[in-house]
């Protein structure tokens, strides 16, 4: 098969195009540099989702489109990185949507996009499952609301769509781990308010995998990509001091402390989703890292 990869620098987009070449597919990438591949099995393509720019010879011989294009939600939040935050989302579907469908010479047979799990409420004893239809009225709730909404007019086309609600993905690269990791090392380390809110993580080569499953079974619909045993904040920093053998000797961060300062922005620290993981489970997907322990034991040398 050959795929159309954007988003391929980053932490999930990098993993996927070397597990896709490892497993000999052909990758094409979107990118907003003039770069050339020293690779057969890679082939760059110019685009640029905010002037509507996109080279419309990367469709050619393309089967499955995953796009995992987003400027990241982990950055201050200011009326412009906001704005940022939603366009580099629904932009990207939109041009590559607007693509696809004025082409009717292309051979796409699935289009894959990222999502979030953000898309649902912060809520105790509720475990979400794809068909939950309550969606969280926060600006992260928003924003993945408009993402998945922009891919309605792909959906109505022949072409199966996947979104993929991912999860806390844990690397030591990017996202929560790693700065959890070192506080605790400094002995400042601590979760937030009573610790019961639970974080739905997965391992980065879980993602990957998930991801090259969902292609190679022609999957369509929704999937959670979350671990299949979220753990509440409390006892995830209590595992990674275990890991590293570091004491937690500071009292948990009050929340009314959080919201003064981080505002808004507080949600990405605050909340609290317990996800489920049975439907993609039920298509035969195996998780390699099914507890946190094993997950860190992985990730933290």
């Amino acid at each position: 098969m050959q795929f159309l990869v954007t988003g391929a620098t980053g932490l999930i987009g990098d993993r996927l195009t070397k597990l896709l070449l490892k497993k000999g597919h052909v990758v094409s990438i979107l990118t907003r540099g003039n770069k050339k591949s020293k690779y057969k099995k890679i082939r760059y393509f110019n685009w640029n989702p905010e002037k509507g720019i996109i080279d419309k010879n990367c469709l050619d011989g393309v089967d499955i489109i995953i796009n995992l294009a987003g400027s990241p939600i982990a950055q201050l939040w200011t009326k412009k990185s906001k704005k940022s935050i939603v366009n580099s989302r629904v932009n990207s579907v939109r041009l590559l949507e607007k693509l696809i469908l004025s082409d009717n010479k292309n051979n796409i047979k699935l289009f894959v996009c990222a999502s979030a799990i953000g898309i649902y409420p912060s809520k105790e004893n509720i475990n979400y499952t794809e068909e939950f239809n309550e969606y969280s009225d926060t600006f992260l709730g928003d924003t993945v609301k408009k993402w998945e909404n922009s891919c309605l007019k792909l959906e109505k086309s022949k072409i199966p769509v996947v979104k993929l609600r991912i999860g806390l993905v844990l690397s030591m690269k990017s996202g929560l781990l790693k700065p959890i990791v070192i506080s605790t090392k400094f002995l400042i380390g601590s979760w937030i308010g009573n610790g019961k809110n639970f974080y739905s993580w997965i391992h980065v080569d879980d993602v990957v995998e998930s991801i090259y499953f969902i292609c190679r079974n022609n999957l369509s619909g929704i999937y959670n990509l979350v671990a299949p045993n979220p753990v509440p904040s409390k006892d995830f920093i209590k595992q990674v001091s275990k890991k590293i053998n570091r004491p937690l000797i500071l009292p948990s961060v009050p929340e009314f402390l959080v919201r003064i300062l981080f505002g808004k922005m507080s949600e990405l620290l605050l909340f609290d989703q317990k996800v489920s993981s049975n439907k993609i489970i039920s298509k035969g997907f195996k998780f390699k890292f099914k507890y946190l322990s094993e997950a860190l034991d992985n990730l933290i040398k």
